[in-house]
C-alpha cells in the first residue's frame, strides 16, 4: 500500500467531513464453483472513494487502490467451526480498482452439518490471534495510528472489513462490501510568521472530556479486533488526548501535515467534545489554539475524513500565536483548486481570489487579449499575461497570488442582475457558493465596522505597496490584484497591481455598467463604484 502526501492551505481549527462510504465491493463471477475454491473479484466502487489500499492523491482526501501482495484475513463460521484463512490479492486491473483472488472454503465447513456459513474478512490486520478460542480475533498494528503521512506507508493500521451472512455452501456465489472500521483525521499547521518553529516535540488534539475515538493504548500488546462482533477486544482506550507524533521543525511559510487513523465510537451519546490543538516544542513550551472547535451534535461517522486546520504566527507570544479567526477550506472540483475560506459574522467568504478559468470554445487554452473587451460576452484575464496559453499563465505568481480577472458577463456566467442578499447567482463560483451582490459586500463591511478596508486587507507589503494601519483581523486577506481597464476609460490594459483591488458583484447599475467593491493601498475605508461591464476585476465567492 502506498500513501501520497497532499499539500493544503491551512486555517484555524475546523472540522470538515469528507465523503467516504463503502470501500470495496467484492463480487463473485457468475460460474459454478468447483470443489472448495471461490474465485472473487475485489472492485472499488468509484473514483471518489476516500481511504485505503494504495493511497493516491485526490486533493483533500485520497483514493483507494489495491496493490500487489495486499492480503485479506478471513474467518469462516458455520456456528460450530471458526476457521481462519489468509488470501493474497492476485491480478490487479483498472488502475488498481479491481483485483482478483481465490478463497478456499475449509473442509470443516463443507462437511459440516450446517447448510450455510458466514464469512468475515478484514484488510489491514497484522495477523490472527494465536490464543485458543479467539479464532475471530485479528491483531492490529502496534505502530502509532498517526504521524507524518509518509510514516504510515506500509503499515496495516487503516482497517476495512466485510461480513456476509448465511452463504449457501452448495452454491457459494457471493457479493460482499467492505466497510471502514475507522476514520481519517488530518491536521494541517501553517506557520504564517517569518520565524522558524524549531524543535517541535509533538502535536495533539485535546479536550477537557474524553474524545470518543479508540487509540492503541499499549503498543507492546497491540489492540485486537473481533471480526464476528465487529468490536475492539482490548488494547484500545478512549482518552482526553489524540496524539499525532512528530518531532522536527516547521519553517516559516510552510505547512506541516499530520495524518491519523482512529476508530470513532459508535455508542449512542459518545460524541466529539469541544477540542483544542496543542503544539509542543522546545523544553516544555507550547502553542495552544485559543478557540476550541465546538462539540459535535452527532456521532462521528466511520469511514469519513475529518480535517483540522490551524494557522498561527510563530513570531507572536505563544498565548496569542493562534488566530481566533475561523478558517476552513474549499476545493473547486472543476479544476482541483484549493482555497482558504473564512467565517465573518454570519457569512462565509473565500479568503482568496477565485482562480477558475474555463477557456474558450475556439481556443480553450488561451486568455483573451487585454484589448479584447465586451459588455455582453465573457472575458478572462490574468494580470500581465496577454493572449498567453493559460497553462503558462497559471504557473505565474500573479495567477497564484491574485487569481483571474473577470468581466461582468464572465463573473455572472449568464445569470441576470441581482441586488438581493443573498444574491442567488452562482455565476463563475463553485457549486455551493455564489457571486455576492453589492448588498452582501455592504453586510460584510458593516459587520467589520469603521476602517473596514484596513481590517480586511492582507498585512505587509507583498501584495500592497503600503500597509499602514492594516490588521487583517478578520482574515479576509484582500490583495491588490489590480484590474483590466477598458478602452472607454483609459488605453486598454492592466492597471494598479498592489495599488487597488476590485471585486465583481452580481448587481447591475445600467445596461452597460455594473457595481464593484474596491479597496486601495492608501485607504482604510474602501467603497463601491460603477464601472463598465467590460471592466476586468477579481471575484470572491460567498457560501450559499
Amino acid at each position: 500500500m502506498k500513501k501520497v502526501i497532499i499539500n493544503l492551505f491551512a486555517g484555524l481549527i475546523l472540522l470538515v467531513a469528507g465523503c467516504t462510504e463503502n470501500i470495496v465491493t467484492v463480487e463473485q463471477p457468475t460460474k459454478e464453483i468447483a470443489g472448495k475454491t471461490i474465485s472473487v473479484n475485489a472492485v472499488m466502487p468509484g473514483e471518489n472513494t476516500k481511504t485505503r489500499m494504495a493511497f493516491v492523491p485526490n486533493e483533500l482526501d485520497v483514493n483507494l487502490r489495491w496493490e500487489e501482495n495486499d492480503q485479506i484475513l478471513l474467518v469462516f463460521d458455520d456456528g460450530i467451526n471458526k476457521i481462519q484463512q489468509t488470501v493474497t490479492i492476485g491480478a490487479i486491473t483498472n488502475n488498481g480498482r479491481t483485483a482478483a483472488f481465490e478463497v478456499i472454503v475449509p473442509e470443516e465447513i463443507i462437511n459440516g452439518e450446517s447448510e450455510t456459513f458466514n464469512l468475515y474478512g478484514m484488510y489491514g490486520g497484522v495477523t490472527f490471534s494465536a490464543i485458543d478460542g479467539e479464532e475471530s480475533y485479528v491483531v492490529l498494528s502496534t505502530d502509532p495510528w498517526s504521524g507524518l503521512f509518509l510514516q504510515l506507508q506500509g503499515r496495516e493500521n487503516v482497517l476495512i472489513r466485510f461480513s456476509e451472512m448465511n452463504i449457501d455452501k452448495n452454491s457459494p456465489d457471493i457479493s460482499v462490501s467492505f466497510q471502514h472500521v475507522g476514520s481519517l483525521f488530518k491536521i494541517y499547521l501553517e506557520n504564517t510568521g517569518t520565524t522558524d518553529l524549531e524543535g517541535i516535540t509533538g502535536v495533539e488534539l485535546f479536550s477537557e472530556t474524553p474524545i470518543f475515538a479508540h487509540q492503541n493504548a499499549d503498543p507492546e500488546v497491540g489492540a485486537k479486533y473481533d471480526l464476528i462482533s465487529g468490536t475492539f477486544v482490548n488494547g484500545t482506550t478512549f482518552s482526553n488526548v489524540l496524539p499525532f507524533p512528530y518531532s522536527g521543525d516547521l519553517l516559516d511559510g510552510d505547512v506541516l501535515q499530520l495524518w491519523g487513523w482512529y476508530p470513532p465510537s459508535q455508542v449512542a451519546g459518545d460524541i466529539w467534545p469541544a477540542i483544542n490543538l496543542r503544539v509542543r516544542y522546545g523544553t516544555g513550551q507550547e502553542y495552544v489554539t485559543t478557540v476550541p472547535k465546538p462539540a459535535r451534535t452527532t456521532t462521528t461517522d466511520i469511514g469519513k475524513a475529518y480535517h483540522f486546520f490551524a494557522r498561527f504566527n510563530s513570531e507572536l507570544d505563544p498565548a496569542l500565536a493562534f488566530s481566533d479567526i475561523v478558517y476552513g477550506v474549499l476545493m473547486d472540483e472543476r479544476d482541483d483548486q484549493i482555497y482558504s475560506t473564512v467565517r465573518i459574522g454570519s457569512q462565509t467568504w473565500m479568503a482568496e481570489n477565485l482562480r477558475y478559468f474555463p477557456g474558450f470554445p475556439d481556443e480553450p487554452e488561451r486568455l483573451n487579449l487585454v484589448t479584447d473587451g465586451s459588455v455582453t460576452e465573457p472575458r478572462y484575464y490574468i494580470y500581465g499575461y496577454d493572449r498567453t496559453p493559460e497553462s503558462l499563465a497559471a504557473a505565474s505568481e500573479n495567477f497564484v497570488n491574485y487569481g483571474v480577472l473577470y468581466n461582468w458577463p464572465a463573473a455572472m456566467a449568464g445569470a441576470t442582475s441581482s441586488s438581493s442578499n443573498p444574491s442567488g447567482v452562482q455565476g463563475v463560483c463553485p457549486d455551493g457558493w455564489h457571486l455576492p451582490s453589492e448588498a452582501e459586500w455592504v453586510q460584510l463591511t458593516t459587520f467589520v465596522g469603521a476602517n473596514a478596508a484596513s481590517k480586511l486587507k492582507e498585512t505587509g507589503t507583498d501584495f500592497w505597496n503600503e500597509s499602514i494601519g492594516v490588521t487583517n483581523e478578520y482574515g479576509f486577506s484582500a490583495r491588490g490584484g489590480g484590474s483590466r481597464q477598458p478602452i472607454s476609460s483609459v488605453p486598454a490594459g492592466f492597471y494598479n497591481l498592489r495599488i487597488n483591488g476590485h471585486w465583481m458583484t452580481s448587481t447591475q447599475a445600467t445596461e452597460t455598467d455594473m457595481r464593484a467593491a474596491w479597496m486601495q493601498a492608501n485607504s482604510s475605508t474602501g467603497g463601491y463604484q460603477t464601472a463598465s461591464k467590460e471592466y476586468g476585476g477579481s471575484v470572491r465567492c460567498v457560501k450559499d
